[in-house]
């Protein structure tokens, strides 16, 4: 009896991206079909007992308290696709898919906390719907990540062959590489490869901080300016799982007699 979340601005976002044109009414139109059609599809293949869209509520949310240029550079929503959400969490309703927004927090930590009480209620799979790289930090034998696009299994081996880390250290190799899309700063000229050489060594993020004097050249100079700000980054990339998100699991449920376009 599995738990499906769906990362719905990672889909809708992508799926606008990839329709050719300026924005326009035609393209958001275009956008709005193509993701119904998508929330549908993820239903029919998966068969969740349970299923939720987490939308981002928009705004300031702890993030940019803790660290104003948190996301600064991120390009913002056309307007006429901000519209086009409103059409698209009408249309979820009609297929049965629940759908939440939590002011003041990401989609993510809505996310995280969905997950972390779903594995404390119950044994069976949750499977994020997302190709966000920082839910890589939650998988485990009971949480999955699937790349709706390529329709492949994000799982530990892919962690591994892409970053060069487990999934248990994905959050310190994000607080150490930065990432400049949401603005984590990271530390500065410490890039992916040699982000996971350093936690190979040490394991974790503490002891790379710790064991910073023994890094020669402009890596351990940089490691011992930035120690502030990889703590930061640490903070930028995890999640605030103790929001209430005004949901119960019978709100998620499955009716079986709803039609998913099959």
């Amino acid at each position: 009896m599995p738990l499906l979340i769906i990362d719905a601005l990672n889909i809708i976002r992508r799926i606008h991206e990839a329709v050719p044109g300026e924005d326009s009414e035609v393209k958001v139109a275009d956008t709005i079909t193509s993701s119904l059609a998508s929330f549908k599809r993820a239903l029919k293949t998966h068969r969740p007992s349970h299923a939720v869209a987490v939308f981002d509520h928009g705004g300031r949310t702890w993030k940019h308290e803790l660290y104003a240029p948190y996301q600064a550079n991120r390009k913002p929503m056309p307007s006429l696709l901000r519209e086009g959400l409103q059409t698209i969490k009408q249309e979820l309703q009609h297929l049965g898919l629940h759908w939440i927004a939590i002011e003041g927090i990401e989609a993510d930590d809505a996310i995280a906390t969905l997950v972390e009480k779903w594995c404390l209620a119950s044994p069976d799979q949750v499977t994020i719907l997302s190709t966000d790289k920082d839910f890589l930090q939650l998988l485990s034998d009971q949480v999955c990540i699937y790349d709706h696009f390529k329709g492949i299994w994000r799982d530990q081996a892919y962690v591994i062959e892409k970053f060069g880390v487990k999934p248990s250290q994905m959050g310190d190799l994000l607080a150490l590489m930065g990432d400049a899309v949401d603005g984590v700063p990271g530390v500065s000229k410490v890039g992916a490869k040699t982000a996971a050489e350093l936690l190979r060594i040490n394991g974790h993020l503490e002891r790379v901080i710790s064991n910073a004097d023994k890094v020669t050249g402009q890596v351990g100079a940089n490691l011992r300016k930035g120690v502030e700000m990889a703590r930061l980054s640490r903070k930028l990339v995890s999640f605030k799982t103790d929001v209430p998100l005004g949901l119960t699991w019978k709100m998620l449920a499955q009716n079986s007699g709803v039609s998913h376009g099959e």
